[in-house]
């Protein structure tokens, strides 16, 4: 039997060889190999952490995508899907040269050994990762507001839950930042606002950056805010001033670039206030020969439990106005003067007709005064016959002064005198056989 089977040993291995080959021409022939449906699908990221720790974040340069190629049997290449297989790139094997990472492709299990040769190639077989470091960044929190509070209102004070926030992003994304802040809606708000908002992102220019990448996080995410809306009321501004200008000069009164000022607080505290008086040691005009202007800041002098409104002016510019006085001469005839403490019993003449009064007072104010407006009078209180200087009375409106007026003398003569000198004669005519008077005689009476 063993002779049997050794018997044309060789022959019958050739056999056997030739036999599989037609075998395996059958198999081709009715089941050939040819290339699977090719298939793009996504390349995961695996180990990130080792960036993180490193703090760095990467980006894919290109696609983050493969095309993945194979072969199967005719009959199995309906077989497969998409879903069959699955990409990946290892951050362990980052070049930090080159920047490459090879793509490694994954079959499932179930459809792996329906590969020609379990081979799988994917297209391109290495993606490029570009990395940049990471920057952690303090922003103080800006508060814009949109709208405007109901009228009568003012918006008070507006309190954060956090004053800062810390952005994290790469130095790329943080160097377009120039601000983070967020927005209050206050539109016809008659009442404290409170809630929750989002911060946003904003260039140099306080406009808005919406796309600044996945990488962006902001701590906190959201701030809580509380602002307060108070009743706001105009306050008249009273200046109180002290000294005395030098001489020959009158304080004229105060100007300043704000007439009110708008204050905030509760409805009870604002219903007993209705003007801010501003006391300082600086509104002096002691010895003042020109204007003096100074500079002061309203926060100082409001009441207990007020505020300047948001936005309102707080610093006030006040000029006391001083300017120098002047004089102006009028000339007044006095018989043509109203008189007062005659005697109907005298009759009184004057050495002259007419005399020269000098007013003190402003320029502009001198060049719009009458020669009426000084009410001028003879004072003829207390005279007796004889000769006595003679005296004016003036009334005079604010702001004017008479300095002085030129002599003049008036005569006194009793009725009874005349008639016992005789008619048409004094007795100073009698003595001199001059004129009594270089005035004109005048009679209480008259």
């Amino acid at each position: 039997m063993k002779e049997k089977l050794l018997n044309n040993l060789g022959l019958k291995v050739v056999s056997l060889v030739l036999a599989f080959v037609i075998w395996m021409a059958i198999v081709n022939i009715s089941n050939p190999v040819v290339s699977g449906q090719p298939f793009t699908i996504p390349v995961d990221v695996r180990n990130k952490e080792i960036l993180d720790n490193a703090n760095l974040t990467y980006e894919i340069i290109g696609k983050d995508s493969v095309t993945v190629s194979y072969q199967v049997n005719t009959r199995n290449s309906s077989l497969f899907r998409e879903s069959d297989f699955s990409a990946y790139i290892d951050l362990k094997d980052y070049n930090d040269v080159t920047g490459a990472v090879p793509v490694t492709i994954e079959v499932n299990k179930n459809k792996v050994s329906l590969i020609r040769n379990g081979e799988v190639t994917a297209k391109p077989m290495v993606l490029h990762v570009k990395t940049e470091a990471m920057q952690n960044k303090k922003f103080d929190l800006k508060v814009n507001y949109v709208g405007e509070v109901e009228d009568g209102y003012a918006s008070g004070i507006t309190t954060l839950s956090s004053d800062y926030v810390v952005a994290r992003a790469p130095e790329s994304v943080i160097g377009k930042i120039a601000s983070i802040g967020i927005e209050i809606n206050r539109e016809g708000a008659n009442a404290d606002l409170d809630g929750y908002v989002t911060p946003k992102c904003y260039d140099a220019n306080d406009k808005e950056l919406t796309d600044l990448g996945d990488e962006l996080t902001i701590t906190p995410e959201n701030i809580h805010y509380n602002m307060a809306i108070l009743k706001a009321k105009e306050l008249t501004l009273n200046f109180e001033v002290k000294g005395t200008v030098a001489p020959g000069y009158r304080f004229t009164g105060v100007e300043s670039d704000l007439k009110v000022v708008p204050v905030v607080a509760t409805k009870s505290v604002l219903a007993s206030v209705n003007a801010l008086s501003v006391v300082d040691d600086k509104l002096t005009i002691d010895g003042a020969t020109t204007d003096k202007v100074i500079h002061l800041d309203l926060n100082d002098y409001l009441p207990p439990s007020t505020t300047i409104a948001p936005n309102a002016q707080s610093q006030v510019t006040v000029t006391l106005k001083v300017e120098p006085l002047t004089t102006k001469s009028y000339t007044l005839k006095l018989a043509d003067l109203a008189s007062s403490g005659s005697d109907p019993d005298y009759e009184y003449t004057f050495s002259k007709d007419s005399v020269d009064v000098t007013v003190r007072g402003l320029k502009e104010d001198l060049d719009t005064l009458d020669i009426k407006d000084l009410n001028a009078a003879l004072d003829m209180t207390g005279l007796e016959p004889g000769t006595h200087a003679g005296k004016l009375t003036f009334e005079v409106g604010e702001g004017f002064e008479v300095v002085n007026y030129s002599d003049f003398e008036v005569t006194v003569v009793s009725d009874n005198e005349d008639e016992s000198e005789g008619p048409g004669q004094t007795t100073a005519d009698q003595e001199t056989d001059e004129p009594a008077t270089a005035g004109t005689s005048k009679k209480a009476a008259e």
